[in-house]
């Protein structure tokens, strides 16, 4: 089998056909995405092309690869097989820069889809995989996904990324144990003075942050064995945080707001080791008195590979609790099984957040998600999609204000903790250059954008109220 890659015929190992793809190239453009323009996958020294025609291909690896292994019974492997094919015709869509369809599927979120698709035919001349913006082919890459299983008789509700999202869990056990034994104790001594109070603020925040790191769909499945000291690790890593609003993001915790019950979301990104660091803010905000209830926003469907469902949520507590060996996981898998039937930490997953709309659009898009939000005293948004989807997936100048950026989504106070992997990013000093190293300047990364926009070692925090 023959791909378009990078202008020229490259053989694929993922599958092996009898005929050869045309390559629909005419429309690509050897540039990098035009300043304040939408990321899409025509432009090849954009990330959104490498993740179309580099990182696509071996997403669809794993997935096979994980179906071949699985020990289904013999009543199934016909239909396995056939969910093969479908995802090799899939890919050969993809990679031939096909134009998109309809989903094929009655479900509500799929009937939700074929509205958009159906303005989006209607608005748009041209909608193919690399002309269409990144964030919707991308998003609708994934619909496509839940339509092949959808189809099955056996496989309808099957997580094809389920067990990447379990090896993730064990390779950074080491890690969240320290964390786990560090919180056990500081929240033991619930009275704290006010800058120690904002101290263990800060180290949480950070430390939610630094765990957006770990992101199974841009390491193409594979997890890291995390073993670093994560205390020692915020403070070494303070110097890659290119904008940095901790402070005011305290500040507005502690301005009194007339709201009943005190809430707080998090919008939230990838299971496993990032979730863990997103527990542990929340259990500072419940534990101090910042909020009553914590909301967590998955996703009702699986999604980028490693996003949280509702099942991975649950699964992820009842494994701290029961599962774990250490006592310091189990003691506080307990402490958050306990929030969890209490009702002050709660999951919900909107279909809103699997949809390709930027959020400036919610508030007209779904109204009724605009306005419980506003309810909360503050929105944190964890990670690379979130944050894509919180500034349109716009290549802005990186001088652009957060709150610019946002065009006007504002339902109350929003926070960004994001680790860079995609090349839109906004809200950077103008001496932002002078704390990326030499080594990630350099426009060498496949040759696509500029290194230290894609690497995920460099983050921002970013508030607007």
């Amino acid at each position: 089998m023959v791909f378009c890659y990078d202008r020229r015929p490259i053989k694929q190992k993922l599958y092996q056909h009898k005929y050869t793809m045309a390559c629909n190239i005419d429309q690509f453009l050897e540039q990098n995405t035009p300043n304040n323009e939408p990321l899409r996958g025509k432009y090849m020294k954009s990330f959104g092309y490498h993740s179309l025609m580099r990182r696509m291909p071996a997403v669809f690896t794993e997935i096979t690869g994980l179906l071949k292994a699985k020990q289904f019974n013999l009543a199934n492997k016909e239909e396995i097989n056939n969910v093969i094919d479908q995802l090799e015709l899939l890919l050969s869509e993809i990679l031939n820069n096909n134009p998109l369809r309809k989903i094929d599927s009655t479900s509500t979120l799929s009937l939700i889809w074929n509205q958009i698709l159906e303005k989006k035919f209607n608005s748009d001349s041209v909608v193919t995989w690399f002309d269409t913006e990144w964030l919707f082919t991308e998003n609708y890459l994934y619909i496509r996904l839940k339509e092949i299983f959808e189809k099955t008789k056996t496989l309808q509700n099957y997580d094809p990324f389920k067990q990447l999202k379990y090896n993730a869990f064990d390779e950074s056990e080491t890690t969240m144990i320290a964390i786990a034994e560090f919180l056990n104790f500081q929240f033991s001594k619930k009275e704290l003075d006010d800058t120690s109070l904002k101290a263990l603020f800060i180290q949480m925040l950070k430390i939610c942050l630094w765990g957006n790191r770990f992101d199974l769909s841009l390491n193409i499945g594979k997890s890291k064995n995390i073993t670093e000291d994560p205390l020692e690790a915020i403070v070494s890593l303070d110097k890659y945080i290119l904008a940095d609003h901790s402070d005011e993001i305290w500040n507005t915790l502690n301005v009194s707001i007339d709201k009943n019950p005190k809430i707080i979301d998090i919008i939230l990104d990838n299971s496993a080791y990032e979730l863990f660091t997103d527990m542990c803010l929340a259990d500072f905000f419940v534990t101090y008195g910042f909020a009553e209830v914590v909301i967590f926003h998955g996703k009702s469907i699986p999604w980028y590979v490693s996003d949280v469902t509702k099942p991975d949520f649950e699964h992820f507590l009842n494994r701290l609790e029961k599962q774990c060996t250490s006592s310091a996981l189990q003691k506080i898998g307990n402490r958050w099984n306990n929030y969890y039937t209490a009702g002050k930490f709660v999951i919900e997953c909107e279909e809103f957040w699997t949809l390709p709309h930027c959020y400036s659009a919610m508030a007209n898009e779904d109204s009724e998600l605009y306005k419980k939000l506003a309810t909360s005293q503050l929105l944190i948004f964890k990670g690379d999609l979130n944050y894509r989807k919180l500034i349109g997936d716009i290549n802005w100048e990186p001088s652009t204000t957060f709150k610019d950026a946002l065009c006007r989504f504002q339902p109350t106070a929003v926070v960004a903790l994001r680790t860079l992997k995609c090349d839109c990013v906004c809200g950077l000093n103008s001496d932002y250059e002078t704390k990326i190293d030499v080594n990630d300047k350099d426009n060498n990364y496949l040759s696509t954008t500029n290194y230290w926009q894609v690497n995920g070692k460099y983050a921002v925090v970013h508030l607007s109220k």
